[in-house]
């Protein structure tokens, strides 16, 4: 089977049922789990602690801003390795070549802390993680009753999976699985999503495939219209200004705003640095300083340099009316972070202040 053909199988739900749960006893060792702890803390005292998910259940995204990449990279490689362990031996005869080249090309998509407590549940016996290709779970805490963690097999029935602390389930994404419902005590579990895209830094189950190259799109299966919760889109109606000023980073090192060389043709980032009070863009209350720039009147500023971006601004200035903005939040960064030893709070370290330039 071919490389493009084995990634359509894997998204097949009916096809994905007929994959084993591939089960690495004892992956995580204690002191794994410790540090996966550690890089918990860091993120609540970062960012705050996680609304609660639905009843019983808070997920906390490790590799928010980069964090458990940078923070402990080791443990990050070794889980990056289990996607290769994923059962593929019943699609079309489990070809061991594409199968390898299928595997080598995915990347984490995102690292989830799922803390269940009395009454919580994943009880859909239908879900699955859309747009992914490969998950991982590895249970970090078993003091708990009920919970257990089960698959739609082939047929319609529900098999349960033994499921220890420190063990590793690897399984396709579109497998449909579940958790059901906790009795008692604490379930928490370390989920990882293998997808065909970059690894995922926002705060958030992120939709939006962005490629090194090209413009964004959305994964398979998406839910959500615009796929990322750190889009803003604005129409502004009235002519005449936009309200907005802007100033101008290099792309690839967006605290790098020096005139010179900002100036020089290389692809810049238009970041939002100020909205004017009594103009149309304060009516848009999500539109905030810090927003990056990505479209203007459908027409995508990725790429452009400095004296392009300002021309299609300035155009836009005296340019019809409605006209649609589109913004990203600026990318999170949370690789700075040193983790503290147990007991102890982190050290965020040194967090220079964003310059601005002006238009």
């Amino acid at each position: 089977m071919a490389r493009s053909s084995l990634a359509d199988a894997l998204l097949q739900r009916q096809v994905a049922s007929l994959a084993r749960v591939v089960r690495i006893p004892r992956f995580f060792s204690p002191a794994d789990i410790e540090q996966v702890g550690r890089v918990e803390r860091a993120h609540h005292e970062r960012l705050g602690r996680p609304r609660e998910a639905r009843p019983g259940w808070h997920t906390t995204y490790l590799s928010a801003g980069g964090l458990f990449r940078a923070t402990v990279p080791e443990l990050h490689r070794r889980l990056s390795e289990l996607r290769h362990r994923v059962d593929v031996s019943r699609f079309d005869g489990g070809d061991a070549a594409s199968a390898s080249e299928l595997l080598r090309s995915l990347n984490v998509r995102c690292i989830e802390l799922h803390d269940g407590r009395a009454g919580g549940s994943l009880n859909d016996p239908r879900h699955f993680d859309n747009g992914s290709t490969v998950t991982v779970d590895v249970l970090l805490e078993d003091s708990f009753t009920g919970g257990a963690f089960g698959t739609t097999e082939a047929g319609g029935a529900l098999h349960e999976h033994e499921f220890s602390v420190g063990d590793a389930l690897v399984f396709p994404s579109y497998k449909y699985h579940s958790v059901g419902r906790i009795t008692g005590g604490r379930r928490r579990t370390l989920v990882l999503e293998f997808w065909q895209g970059d690894e995922n830094r926002c705060n958030h189950r992120c939709e939006l495939i962005r490629p090194r190259a090209g413009e964004p799109y959305l994964c398979e299966d998406a839910q959500t219209s615009d796929g990322c919760a750190g889009r803003v889109s604005v129409t502004l109606t009235a002519p005449g200004p936009l309200g907005l000023g802007f100033g101008f980073g290099d792309a690839a090192d967006p605290e790098n705003v020096d005139a010179s060389a900002v100036g020089d043709g290389r692809p810049v980032r238009v970041s939002v640095t100020e909205v004017r009070r009594g103009s149309q863009a304060e009516a848009h209350p999500r539109l905030v300083v810090g927003l990056v720039l990505t479209r203007v009147a459908g027409v995508s500023i990725g790429g452009m340099s400095l004296a392009e971006a300002d021309e299609v601004l300035g155009r836009a200035v005296g340019g019809a009316r409605p006209l649609a903005l589109g913004f990203e939040q600026r990318p999170l960064d949370l690789t700075r972070l040193r983790l503290a030893p147990s007991g102890e709070t982190a050290d965020a370290g040194a967090q220079p202040a964003a310059r601005r330039a002006s238009e």
